[in-house]
Parts: structure tokens; sequence; C-alpha cells
């Protein structure tokens, strides 16, 4: 679990680097947008990084991409965090037409790895990305050109020892260990000799796809899929709850908010299509609470989201009306989806298990 929060600091560190920069408003619209996309991309890593660490099983990535475009979508994430440390990623070679299977694990590890030179290198430096690929292998090299790492110190780089100032060494351990489970490997490479070497040196090497599959769009438009759908929000966090009513208002729903079971009771009053429970606001009576919903609206299509990753409260996997529970971190399309999936499962009487 270490590992995993290890790389959510990561993500979290690029996500909030590009809010920052969004902020500033000195760029394009274009610009704005290209940010909006990465601090997208980051948070969907986050999120999944953190159903990682809390032990939700996680689906299989099939996804395929070209090497080159991993390596330059990381080096673009990270660009703030170069600027802000006075170092230039240079990317140097190509490898057209070579895709690698788990992109998104590789980019974890390379985001790692480079954090970790931008730590080392000296203002007014460069720190390099090389790609290379033969007939069944595609490897990158880091290189920073920092003070390197200390002969003595070379057996334990993998091993969670740290000499940075505030690293934890925990970064380039997880990094190898995500490596080997994907059939690749991450490496410290010695200088072979070479004087004019100075820094660090990391080789990842990674299996080579045979054919690249058509990425999928990062965002979607916004129809009005909730149009005319009553829905009340159980949360406790006022952000989340702004958020969710923002959002499904968007798309056409009429959005009443409870933070506190009090409430709940009182908005349990009035009809309502769905609902989406926060369990945090109830868990003194979550029967109660589920009782209140049904009696003021019995086809109520009920969404429980939660940080839980032990499936519904114990009695409720029994119920007669379908129940969905979407994991947080989520998405808002999750939420949409299991909203109206949960609305038409209610109609046919069918079951669907809970979004992870």
């Amino acid at each position: 679990m270490t590992g995993a929060l290890h790389d959510v600091s990561n993500a979290l560190t690029v996500l909030l680097g590009w809010v920052a920069e969004a902020r500033v408003g000195r760029g394009s619209p274009e610009q704005v947008d290209r940010a909006l996309v990465i601090v997208e991309e980051r948070a969907r890593t986050a999120r999944d990084l953190a159903r990682r660490a809390i032990g939700v099983p996680a689906a299989v990535d099939e996804s395929e991409e070209p090497l080159d475009v991993v390596v330059s979508e990381v080096v673009e994430a990270l660009s703030v965090e170069a600027q802000r440390a006075g170092v230039t990623l240079v990317i140097e070679g190509g490898t057209p037409g070579v895709c690698v299977p788990l992109p998104g694990d590789a980019a974890q590890i390379l985001t790692n790895v480079l954090l970790n030179a931008l730590a080392w290198a000296p203002r007014g430096s460069a720190v390099s990305i090389e790609l290379l690929a033969d007939t069944s292998v595609a490897t990158v090299f880091v290189q920073d050109q920092g003070p390197g790492v200390p002969v003595a110190q070379v057996p334990r780089v993998f091993g969670g020892a740290s000499s940075r100032e505030g690293g934890a060494g925990v970064g380039l351990r997880h990094a190898r260990a995500v490596a080997r489970a994907a059939g690749g490997e991450l490496e410290l490479v010695p200088p072979e000799g070479d004087p004019l070497q100075r820094g660090a040196r990391f080789r990842l090497r990674w299996p080579r796809a045979e054919a690249n599959a058509p990425r999928a769009p990062t965002s979607a438009q916004r129809p009005a899929v909730l149009a005319g759908t009553r829905v009340l929000v159980v949360e406790d966090d006022v952000d989340v709850a702004a958020l969710l009513e923002s959002a499904l208002g968007s798309r056409g729903a009429h959005v009443v908010v409870a933070r506190t079971a009090a409430e709940l009771v009182i908005r349990a009053t009035e009809t309502h299509d769905a609902a989406l429970v926060d369990l945090s606001p109830i868990a003194a009576d979550v029967r109660g609470a589920v009782d209140a919903l049904r009696k003021g609206s019995p086809n109520l299509a009920l969404v429980f989201i939660s940080g839980s990753a032990v499936g519904l409260p114990e009695g409720l996997d029994s119920e007669a009306q379908p129940i969905r529970w979407v994991r947080k971190p989520f998405e808002v399309g999750e939420i949409v989806a299991a909203l109206t999936e949960t609305r038409a499962d209610g109609r046919s009487g069918g079951r669907k298990p809970p979004v992870s």
C-alpha cells in the first residue's frame, strides 16, 4: 500500500501543478484546455491508484499505446515541475510504430523516475530521455546531471534507501516492482568507465506490443441524460456535494442535498427518483436511513457512494429494489451511469454489481 500511496502523491503533485498553471491565466484557451486534460488524466490515475491501495480489484488494462506517445505525455505532464526545478527535459531518439501494453503502468514508472531525476538535477541542467527498441523490448533511458549514486549506496537503491532530503526510499522500489509485474525491468546503469558521465542513469525495459489500439477519448459531452430526474444527494463533504449538485444539474437533474442524517429524514418525506448516499452521514443507522428513503419513494434508485472496499453494508444485499455502489474516488460519469442503470434495473427487476 505504501508504494501505491507514493504514486498517488506523484499523481497529485502533477495535478496540483497544472491546476496552479491553469489559474495563472497567462496561457491561451487552447493551453488552458490542455492543462485541464492533463489534470483529468492525472486525477483519474490518482483515483485508480487509491482504489488499488484499498484493495479494490482493478480492471485488466488491455490498451496499447505508442511508446513515443507515452513518453511525450509524461514529459508534458511534468513540464511544470521541470520549470520549477529549472531543469530541461529532453527526449532523444524515437520509436515510431513501437507500441507497448499497460501504458498507464509504464507512465507511472517514468513519472517516478523523472521526478527523482528532477529532485537531483542542478538548476540549468538537462535530463535526457532516450528511446530505443528491438524486436521484443522497448527501452527508455533516463539520465540526469546530478551527483549520481554513491558506490556504497548502489546495492540499496531499489531496497528502500534514500539520501534525498524528505525522501522515503519508496518510489524506486515500488517502480521496479510494477515494472517486473508487467514483464519489464527497471535498473540503475553503471557508468561503464565513462569519465564524462555525470549523474544517475536508469534503464526501463518494457515488453513490446504487436499493434496499437485506438485511444479512448479523454472527455465526453454532457447530454441531458438525467432530464426530469429528482436526485437526493446525501453527502457531508461540502465540496463533493457541490460537485454532484453542479454536475448532475448540468445533465438535467433536479438535485437536493442533505448533509446530515436529520436532513435526510426531512428530505425523505419528499418524492425522489434516485438517491446518492454517502455512508458517513448515516453510519449510526444505515438500515433506518434506507427504510426512510424507501418509505417516501418506494421505487427509488439507490446508489451508495463510499471509499469502503468491503461491499454493501450488512443486510442490504438482499434488498428487493436494486442498489448500486460507486467507490470513492469516482468520476462523474460513473455516477451518471449508476443512476441511469439503477433506474433501468428497477423497471426491469434486474440487479447490477457495484461499480469499482
